[in-house]
């Protein structure tokens, strides 16, 4: 445990001894202290706080995935859903973020007690190839990105994230080349106010564009569009022939899961059609991913000793629609090696 505060310390502390799994075996004041701990007691978890004194926890966060890898977790007040401290935070490899627990009239003490324990046992259970400092470079400025012409037929490859779907989705979209000719939609099981700077965060940190869906929008190739499930989106035939991406609420299946949704709207793409299913609880994503294959696309789920919440990745296996399971830090290379092949 990384806190500055011992008050807060010896709360988290006390949470966590609740569970009779969890042992708390070190805690450090600051970052510099922290890495030092880390290399020295090898723990299964860390949990970092982010404003302490000579060196935040952020860059903490850089050093010890760089030297150590361990699954990390920022309980802070400042990593709520939907902060850029939140995105970073994830961006540099913590396996998730908690909120500092408090007097919130949102959630009572003993939700977010057992908030704070179930991500700290989710944090051990995944395999440590997934805690990695990612390095992004600045993309360049948006007039110089790579754009496909829309007399071209790329393949359309729709994911679903629920739970860690932050996390995931930030270790494929801004892995996506310059020359991606897909158009690649995303749908986040959140709420939209937290999927919205979301979207902003990984356009800012992407070489491809990235885009919220606003109304019906035709979808251009070598581009990335994001929704929440509370909005969801489907592809369909507009007037004039030709593919468009509307709201799920307008739709005869609205009353499909939005991922399930989308990916069976993605089936009419027949070969061109690609699924992935990540992290999540439940089974949204399943009858899609098998109304994919059944039209001759491809099925792909995250490895269930990558995710965060393996229930999703579980239900497509039991359907036995896939053809790939992958960590999410490999996803950006598959799909690449798909365009490399086709264009070869």
């Amino acid at each position: 445990m990384v806190d500055d505060s011992a008050l807060m310390s010896k709360q988290i502390a006390a949470i966590l001894h609740e569970d009779d799994k969890i042992e708390v075996v070190g805690q450090a004041k600051d970052g510099v202290e922290a890495m030092h701990m880390a290399g020295t007691l090898k723990p299964d978890v860390i949990t970092l706080d982010v404003e302490m004194p000579k060196m935040s926890g952020i860059t903490a966060l850089k050093h010890i995935m760089v030297r150590h890898g361990v699954p990390t977790v920022m309980i802070s007040a400042l990593t709520k859903e939907g902060a850029r401290t939140t995105f970073d935070a994830l961006r540099y490899g913590a396996i998730d973020v908690i909120a500092k627990p408090s007097r919130r009239e949102d959630e009572s003490l003993d939700a977010q007690k057992a908030d704070i324990i179930a991500k700290v046992r989710r944090a051990a259970a995944i395999r440590t190839g997934r805690s990695r400092y990612l390095r992004m470079t600045a993309p360049p400025p948006l007039q110089k990105r790579i754009h496909i012409s829309p007399d071209s037929a790329p393949r359309f490859i729709g994911i679903g994230a629920g739970t860690g779907g932050y996390y995931s989705l930030l270790r494929i979209i801004p892995a996506l080349a310059a020359d991606f000719q897909g158009t690649l939609i995303g749908v986040v099981l959140a709420a939209a106010r937290y999927v919205e700077p979301f979207v902003s965060y990984l356009d800012a940190h992407s070489v491809v564009q990235v885009k919220g869906i606003k109304g019906v929008t035709v979808p251009e190739p070598g581009l990335c569009y994001i929704c929440s499930g509370q909005d969801g989106v489907v592809l369909e035939k507009g007037d004039d022939g030709k593919s468009v991406l509307a709201p799920r609420g307008q739709t005869p299946q609205a009353n499909s899961g939005p991922i399930d949704t989308m990916l069976t709207s993605l089936a009419v793409m027949g070969g061109q059609a690609i699924g992935i299913v990540m992290t999540g609880a439940g089974r949204d994503g399943a009858e899609g991913i098998a109304a994919i294959r059944d039209a001759g696309g491809t099925g792909v789920v995250q490895d269930i000793n990558n995710a965060m919440d393996p229930s999703m990745p579980l239900a497509v296996l039991e359907k036995g629609s896939v053809e790939k399971i992958l960590p999410d830090y490999l996803m950006a290379e598959f799909i690449m090696k798909i365009h490399t092949l086709e264009n070869n």
